[in-house]
């Protein structure tokens, strides 16, 4: 049986180590919001841990809100087969919420797999947070490696980018993929299909800004970042067209009106710490951005209004989601007359 390892719960790290090394821990779990890491680790511990040949026989995969205890212990009893290691994967398993009949098999089990099992916990649809306080915790804390896959910080994320644009035959400068990560959010698996099209896009084999305004679909906060800045230029018009399409794109009412109210309380942030001189920590702390780049449009952007079109438009901003939240108005009208009283009141202090 394999022995209880004190330290076994350092991540990761761990996980990566294992697979470069082909050392595998008999028990994972693997978690967190980043889906294209958390798959792609989960591809690697399939093609290594399990020979293709003999997969029918040692890679068993079972969904968590169907397993029964008899499946999940005649799969750890079983035996590999011309091979030795198995894997056994089980999808969505609630480890702080069991079903009826784990009891208090499951810290019994958990805490003496067999040599020759590699079982991971893989998390996809639930979200996989284990609750500290149970007995089943301390058993994982001393015997499981708990991967949890987040987003990667900005930094992290560019390099990734210049990676796969190389592995694609392109280029593109770090600046271009921080705003690549600007318009199209931190998800890796969203970033990768968008790398795509704008290495398709390119025909001079560098990816430029160009590039991927061209065919990149922008997240909804990159989307409320040009409706502002439409409103602050005087182009209510665009701001509205744009209302009008993420509407079409069946963004709901009161989401795109709270983003629009959130990236206005940024904008006042950055204005009031550049009132303080506060520096580009102090900055991302208050707008709640780990993004430098997306840091520094924020700053620029209130550079182009005052403290007292600010003050205004979060006021208004707040009575219109009051008004949003009530039944019997027009969503969308609301939304419009709310921005043309914003950009009346930006029009009204250049006048």
């Amino acid at each position: 049986m394999a022995t209880p390892r004190k330290n076994a719960n350092n991540g990761k790290a761990k996980l990566i180590h294992d697979l470069k090394e082909r050392s595998f821990a008999p028990l994972y779990i693997i978690t967190g919001d980043e889906d294209y890491m958390k798959a792609h680790y989960l591809r690697q511990l399939k093609e290594k841990v399990v020979d293709a040949a003999f997969a029918d026989f040692n890679l068993l995969e079972y969904e968590g809100k169907g397993l029964t205890p008899e499946q999940l212990t005649e799969a750890i009893d079983s035996y590999p087969a011309m091979s030795e290691k198995k894997l056994i994967i089980v999808t969505d398993f609630d480890l702080s919420k069991p079903p009826a009949g784990f009891g208090d098999l499951l810290p019994e089990m958990l805490s003496d797999l067999p040599d020759y099992v590699c079982l991971v916990f893989y998390y996809d649809i639930l979200e996989g947070k284990l609750d500290k306080r149970t007995k089943l915790y301390k058993t994982l804390e001393k015997t499981a490696c708990i991967a949890e896959c987040s987003r990667l910080e900005e930094n992290e994320l560019v390099a990734w980018i210049e990676r796969r644009v190389r592995s694609l035959g392109c280029t593109i400068t770090a600046d271009n993929a921080s705003y690549l990560i600007f318009l199209c959010g931190n998800s890796m698996t969203n970033l990768a299909g968008e790398i795509d099209k704008a290495a398709a896009h390119t025909t001079t084999g560098e990816i430029r800004k160009y590039n991927i305004d061209a065919v990149c679909s922008p997240v909804l906060d990159a989307v409320i970042f040009d409706l502002t800045d439409a409103i602050t230029a005087g182009k209510f018009d665009r701001a509205v067209s744009l209302v009008g399409e993420l509407i079409a794109q069946k963004n709901n009412e009161v989401m795109i009106f709270t983003t629009i109210t959130r990236h206005i309380q940024r904008l006042y942030g950055a204005k009031l710490c550049e009132s303080a001189r506060g520096g580009e920590r102090l900055l991302m702390e208050l707008i709640g951005s780990k993004s430098p780049y997306y840091a520094r449009q924020i700053q620029n952007a209130a550079r182009r209004v005052s403290l007292d079109w600010l003050r205004q438009a979060a006021s208004l901003c707040a009575q219109t989601d009051t008004a949003l939240k009530g039944s019997a108005v027009d969503r969308q009208k609301q939304i419009e007359l709310t921005l043309l009283a914003l950009a009346s009141a930006q029009k009204g202090e250049r006048t």
